[in-house]
């Protein structure tokens, strides 16, 4: 009896048990599904995009062409052999970089055979005035102590000397004996002698040498090249429409492409002839400073037209249909504009009301009717 009592009280308990773990996964798992179910979700707030926008001024803009150049030497020179011989070595070498004075010997060629051809004329031409002397003397009294005179100063080293003024008479009797036509020739002799020394045009250097000492030099050969450095012209290339509005003597800003810096420069040509490829007209900026090196690559803005009453904006805000957007009570609304004249960056445009909010920078995905929030644009930000 007591054994069956025991039983009893052992399944008791262990019901007892299993039902209080039952209860506790119970209450385990409701509240695992309870902490699954997501919050409640909150109502999106109506957030309003941050567009920057500008007020429009209308007032005049000043186009301006950049063109691109090389800068060249206003005065350049090319040496040009007018004789035959051998370059002689001289001080200063002929090199490039060297600089002369105006006058001054850049090269010479050896002259001694050429010379002496001329001296033997001389010599010729000394003695034909010698042999009519003594008939001078007859003849023409008052002519005989000039033509003595004129042979005493006779140097068969130098170069011959001018003939003495002649009477009439005394100039048909002169001519007669071939002495005339022997002192021009002897003149046209002398001046070639001139040819074999090459001499400076004016103060400059010598940019380029394309012989050398000892070389072997022939009639049209050339030398080299030679400028005159501070004075240099810019030559660029303006469409034909533009050339209309440019006027000689109108001041041009310059700047060098490497360095950056702003120089001033002139207009000095305008070429009459239109380019028939490229339907532009060259035209000529003279520059002149001593900073400036030829072969520079140049950029000049010249002033070609200016515009009264209108704005300039970015060409990124106008779309296909020459519309741009303005901002009107927090809203976006396309605007029809007049574009007038294209830059690389800019469009000149008319049809805008001065105070009038428009997008400072293109948006994207904007809309018609699109809310936004307005921000004055700061551009030293």
């Amino acid at each position: 009896m007591a054994e069956k009592t025991n039983k009893k009280n052992a399944r008791k308990w262990v019901l007892f048990i299993l039902g209080f773990v039952i209860i506790a996964l119970s209450f385990q798992l409701s509240k695992t599904i309870i902490d699954s179910n997501p919050p409640p979700r909150k109502k999106a707030k109506n957030t309003l995009k941050d567009v920057y926008t500008i007020s429009v001024k209308n007032g005049p803009y000043q186009v301006q062409i950049p063109s691109k150049g090389v800068l060249q030497a206003y005065k350049r020179v090319r040496i040009t052999a007018r004789v035959q011989g051998i370059m002689q070595t001289i001080n200063p070498l002929f090199k490039s970089g060297q600089e002369y004075r105006s006058g001054q010997i850049l090269t010479k060629i050896e002259p001694s055979e050429y010379r002496a051809n001329v001296i033997s004329k001389r010599a010729s031409l000394y003695n034909l005035i010698t042999s009519i002397l003594p008939d001078l003397q007859l003849d023409f009294p008052s002519a005989y102590g000039q033509w003595n005179n004129y042979l005493m100063g006779f140097d068969l080293e130098k170069p011959v000397p001018s003939l003495p003024a002649m009477q009439e008479k005394v100039r048909l009797f002169i001519s007669g004996r071939g002495i005339i036509s022997s002192y021009y020739s002897l003149q046209n002799l002398e001046k070639t002698l001139t040819f074999y020394e090459i001499k400076a045009p004016f103060n400059g250097v010598l940019v380029s040498a394309n012989v050398t000492e000892g070389s072997l030099i022939r009639p049209g050969q050339e030398l080299g090249e030679f400028i005159a450095p501070g004075d240099y012209e810019l030559m660029v290339a303006l469409p034909k429409s533009y050339v209309s509005k440019i006027a000689k003597g109108a001041q041009v800003k310059v700047k060098s492409i490497d360095t950056s810096q702003i120089y001033t420069g002139i207009v000095s040509r305008i070429n009459a002839k239109v380019n028939s490829k490229t339907q532009s007209v060259e035209v000529y900026i003279r520059m002149r400073d001593s900073r400036l090196k030829e072969g520079m690559y140049m950029e000049a803005d010249i002033n070609a037209m200016e515009f009264n009453n209108v704005f300039a904006l970015d060409r990124g805000l106008l779309n296909e249909a020459e519309e741009i957007f303005v901002v009107r009570n927090g809203k976006l609304i396309l605007k029809k504009v007049n574009p007038i004249h294209f830059t690389e960056t800019l469009v000149i445009t008319r049809g805008l009301s001065d105070g009038e909010k428009i997008v400072a920078q293109p948006l994207i995905g904007a809309f018609s009717g699109m809310e936004i929030n307005p921000i004055p644009y700061n551009k030293s930000k």
